[in-house]
């Protein structure tokens, strides 16, 4: 089993067990599997250099999200659950309201406990003096952005929560999707747009801004808030040792894929992979519980940009494939893509190349 797919399997956590016996190309894993276990020590592989997140404490985010919940406290959980996952990797991170504009953290070498507490300052129902919603001048925030990007080096992923409703920018009268792409001509930069939109205009924004650069895509506001891999998949990826150990008190029930490999510069599933991906398609229909992450990554050949659209439609494709073969909901497989790293092969011979041309499957329980 593949380092990412032990990493997911284990919500992220840094020691996880899988079975030793050896598995086909999908198996489900037992708890009597699990009599004997493989220790994994896992090892996290930033992505990015820097990221920033954008808060959005508008008005539309004081309408109920669940009964007795408000959209503003399920954002605020959310960043609260993921920032527990992110780990001191060595990013630059900033933490904004663009409601109007304020900083909650500057840009600045992450720290988790100040960026935790950083968090517990937002905006919400519980804080002191209550939440009173503001407009969405979601332009203005992103111009506020430049000065701050222009002081970083390498690439930086973007986290934008919004429904889609912005007013224009007041100086410049510009939308957001025309600031977002003069700050991806400028700057490496990945938009994830975390959207709770309710229309398909407001959609289509949020769509549109991910559209700019390759290493971007929307995150899904619901998907997010009930499965936390939704978050920081574009943070980092998982690297691993192991070790033969025997734990007979611990168990664990789960499923294992084996990657799917592709032939040099190619994007189509197999035909000898298919049975694989309909074995993982009703896994997933018949435990409701479940949900897949599809990871697609490529070799050292080819441009930054390339590698990343290569992968992009390697699980697009990966992730089409189950679907097909499924009646779920679109959320529950989760698609990422990294492009040229996480490489498990040497890329000095053909045969290490074709294995970093692959998808990773990760099978993980919302339990």
């Amino acid at each position: 089993m593949r380092n990412f797919i032990k990493a997911i399997s284990a919500t992220l956590s840094l020691v996880i067990i899988i079975a030793v016996q050896p598995l086909g190309a999908f198996e489900i894993i037992t708890e009597q599997d699990l009599q004997d276990t493989i220790l994994v020590t896992t090892h996290f592989i930033p992505t990015v250099d820097n990221f920033i997140i954008l808060y959005d404490a508008s008005g539309s985010m004081d309408d109920e999200y669940l009964p007795g919940i408000k959209k503003i406290d399920a954002e605020f959980d959310i960043l609260k659950q993921q920032s527990a996952l992110i780990p001191e990797l060595g990013y630059q991170a900033g933490l904004y309201l663009f409601t109007p504009f304020e900083t909650y953290y500057d840009a600045q070498l992450y720290n988790w406990v100040a960026f935790g507490q950083a968090i517990d300052r937002l905006p919400n129902t519980k804080m002191a003096g209550g939440f009173s919603g503001q407009p969405t001048p979601l332009a203005e925030g992103l111009r506020a952005l430049d000065p701050v990007l222009a002081k970083l080096s390498g690439t930086t992923a973007v986290f934008v929560f919004s429904d889609g409703t912005y007013t224009f920018d007041r100086v410049t009268k510009q939308r957001p999707l025309d600031v977002a792409r003069e700050l991806a001509a400028k700057y490496d930069i990945c938009f994830y747009p975390i959207s709770s939109a309710t229309t398909p205009k407001a959609q289509k924004l949020l769509d549109n801004i991910a559209a700019l650069t390759e290493c971007s895509w929307v995150i899904p506001f619901d998907a997010l808030y009930k499965n936390p891999v939704w978050g920081v998949g574009p943070l980092y990826v998982i690297n691993s040792t192991i070790e033969i150990e025997t734990a007979t008190e611990k168990k664990l029930g789960g499923a294992h894929a084996d990657d799917i490999n592709f032939a040099f510069d190619q994007v189509d599933v197999s035909s000898k992979d298919y049975e694989s991906l309909k074995k993982v398609a009703d896994y997933l229909q018949n435990n409701p519980n479940t949900y897949a992450v599809v990871a697609g990554f490529t070799d050292n050949k080819g441009s930054k940009a390339y590698n990343l659209k290569l992968s992009h439609m390697r699980a697009e494709n990966t992730r089409n494939a189950i679907l097909e073969h499924a009646r779920i909901d679109q959320d529950r497989v989760i698609m990422q893509w990294y492009g040229a790293t996480n490489f498990i092969a040497s890329n000095d011979t053909e045969e290490g190349r074709q294995k970093n041309r692959r998808v990773e499957i990760a099978i993980g329980t919302l339990d």
